[in-house]
């Protein structure tokens, strides 16, 4: 049995509380459990468990740490040494944050939960914790906390289980803005760091640290302030990143009162922004002459309308912005897990599983010609965050709590000529 799970972007709290609770992840293996007990009760094989965290589960990155350092000493600097050790105490802070979910995951689950093994823990990379595996201590420091045996050498970013019939990896391998590297996927290939890096520090995560330091602000009373912080902390959970500029237009009608402070706020963040040393050699890199929707006009249109969108009323914005979510909103995983499979080549591989978009699929690849007539699916593990969704009407969004697990079986597993899946999202809305 072969359970995944993703995006579980667990942070230090200081950019925003939007950890899960170790409740979900009591529900979530008592689930695993039940299953597993239910099929064996029935005859079936089912001699090991496997649960594979399947990137973005160590969000070093969405914190308020890296403001107060010097740009070399930021992940997208050249100060390694710095980084690593700032990296280290971010992590750190996510653990403490975090304990009793820790020393869950990173405990012994077989009495506790009815297993009739120990599962085990297996652990791919994201964009958002690309450092956890840059550095040995990092490595470390995971595989203690994820209850994965010792070692030191990298984690791998894909797994191919020919068992269960699955390919996998966190699938920000085909987000042109979360992924600089090249197509051999080696080690320095995810290494190199993307424009998606800065964009969720020095932009996402700053709005709402930035707006609470001006003067307009700090005026209001403690609730006002702390409903605001709140309000703004979860621009991190729109998505896609053009959403951004509809979340903080939401954010100005219905707080006008900071309406300036929000304006000014963003410009400022804006210009910090574009002067990166890293920004300008990603924008010198990747800004084409002959193609004028590519990925760095894409950004800096994005950026220009933040910037200027105090000169604007949201309805002579809103039609630029319709123009530039038409950029951002294809899922480039789907094409991409049909031409993975195709490369892999490997008829014992039946299902292509991704992450990273927070949004769970299960999309018909193809199917093979009699006799075997085999099923290919991509799928994909979406997320255990809050997502916030954009309303048909207006300007408003409105949320709920996700958790989605992939759970797929052998062919003794199921008593099937084929390795089967069953996939499971729940929605809790509560705020």
């Amino acid at each position: 049995m072969l359970v995944l799970i993703s995006d579980l972007h667990f942070v230090d709290g200081s950019a925003g509380e939007h950890n899960v609770p170790v409740e979900a992840f009591h529900i979530f293996f008592e689930d695993i459990g039940g299953t597993a007990k239910r099929l064996r009760g029935k005859g079936a094989s089912i001699d090991e468990i496997k649960i594979v965290f399947l990137g973005d589960i160590f969000d070093v990155l969405r914190t308020e740490e890296w403001f107060s350092l010097p740009v070399s000493e930021r992940p997208w600097g050249s100060n390694d040494k710095k980084i690593e050790s700032h990296t280290n105490r971010i992590f750190d802070a996510i653990i403490s944050k975090n304990q009793d979910t820790f020393d869950l995951l990173g405990g012994k689950l077989k009495g506790k939960f009815g297993f009739h093994v120990e599962p085990e823990r297996i652990y791919i990379p994201g964009n958002h914790d690309r450092l956890c595996n840059k550095y040995k201590s990092l490595r470390k420091k995971v595989r203690k906390n994820l209850g994965i045996p010792a070692a030191e050498s990298p984690f791998d970013h894909h797994l191919k289980d020919v068992d269960h019939g699955v390919f996998a990896r966190h699938g920000h391998e085909f987000d042109k803005f979360n992924f600089e590297g090249g197509t051999s996927y080696d080690f320095k290939d995810y290494m190199r760091v993307p424009i998606g890096d800065p964009i969720t520090t020095e932009l996402v995560a700053k709005i709402p640290w930035k707006v609470m330091q001006h003067p307009v602000v700090e005026k209001l009373n403690t609730a006002e302030q702390e409903a605001l912080r709140r309000n703004l902390e979860e621009i991190e959970n729109v998505r896609p990143f053009s959403a951004t500029l509809e979340w903080l237009l939401y954010q100005v009608k219905n707080n006008l009162p900071i309406k300036e402070a929000i304006e000014d706020s963003v410009d400022e963040i804006i210009k910090a922004f574009n002067k990166l040393p890293y920004v300008k050699k990603w924008y010198e890199h990747h800004d084409k002459w002959y193609d004028f929707k590519d990925e760095a006009d894409q950004i800096q249109a994005v950026l220009f309308l933040l910037e200027k969108f105090r000169l604007f009323p949201s309805e002579k914005i809103l039609p630029f912005l319709t123009r530039i979510k038409g950029w951002a909103v294809k899922d480039n995983n789907i094409e991409a897990a049909l031409k993975e499979h195709a490369v892999i080549g490997d008829s014992r591989i039946y299902y292509v599983v991704y992450g990273h978009t927070h949004d769970p699929k299960n999309i018909p690849l193809r199917k093979e010609n009699p006799p075997s007539g085999r099923d290919h699916v991509y799928i994909n593990t979406g997320t255990w965050r809050t997502r916030y969704h954009k309303c048909r009407e207006g300007l408003g969004f409105t949320g709920w709590k996700n958790m989605t697990y992939s759970a797929f079986y052998r062919k003794e597993e199921r008593g099937l000529d084929f390795p089967a899946f069953e996939t499971w999202t729940g929605t809790l809305k509560s705020i």
